[in-house]
């Protein structure tokens, strides 16, 4: 579990708005996570449009990564180069080349 301690610098923004930027992530993210009762202040459950106050201890519920399963498909792709160092491919348009789940900072999963 990560905590912070808000600062007087840092009193009266909104709880959203300030995790979004002390922690490089989105507001929907923490509204998300402060929804799902991930995020704590004080000990107790908030709304994102609470104003944070000094010496206000916000908990953080950590990510625990989700378990995926990848299963490799037989696709014909045209190979324009290979040695063994490197490849190129003319990949179709369109064409998926990794998992489209977006991953942001904290997956939460409970």
């Amino acid at each position: 579990m990560k905590e912070l301690i808000v600062e007087k610098e840092e009193e009266g923004k909104r709880i959203d708005a300030y995790l979004a930027e002390k922690e490089d992530i989105s507001r929907e993210h923490v509204q998300r996570l402060i929804k799902e009762e991930n995020i704590l202040v004080n000990g107790k459950n908030t709304k994102p449009a609470y104003k944070v106050q000094e010496n206000d201890k916000i908990s953080i519920e950590e990510e625990k990564p989700k378990e995926i399963e990848l299963k490799a498909q037989d696709i014909p792709i045209e190979i324009i180069y290979q040695d063994n160092d490197i490849i190129v491919v003319n990949k179709p348009k369109g064409m998926v080349v990794h998992p489209g789940n977006r991953k942001s900072r904290w997956n939460i999963s409970k």
